[in-house]
């Protein structure tokens, strides 16, 4: 029993791919033609890029971040079953971060 969730909550957090996806899919006709990606210390922007450049940025860092912590996870699992569950934690904090500033950057150029 334990495996099996331990394997629906390795493979849940592949919601983040689509969850990135559906953001910008909601606002993409929105967006400006240069978002905002990098700030300074201020909060003033200093670097831009194209939608489709911020797009491709987030859903590829996420599939990186996805397959790999999917396959750290399996390992883990099988070689230190003790440790799989912190080390899904720390999958999910990871994930959560990144996957929250992708999404913060979404909301942030649409708001100036």
């Amino acid at each position: 029993m334990q495996r099996e969730w331990h394997a629906v909550a390795t493979w849940f957090m592949w919601v983040a791919l689509p969850a990135t996806a559906l953001n910008y899919w909601l606002y993409w006709d929105q967006m400006p033609a240069r978002m905002a990606t990098h700030f300074d210390a201020s909060g003033h922007p200093n670097g831009w890029t194209t939608p489709t450049g911020a797009l491709e940025f987030a859903l590829l860092f996420t599939v990186f971040f996805l397959v790999v912590f999917t396959f750290v996870s399996y390992a883990i699992r099988a070689n230190k079953p003790r440790a799989a569950w912190p080390a899904l934690v720390f999958s999910y904090v990871v994930l959560g971060v990144f996957s929250g500033v992708s999404n913060w950057l979404v909301w942030r150029n649409l708001s100036g």
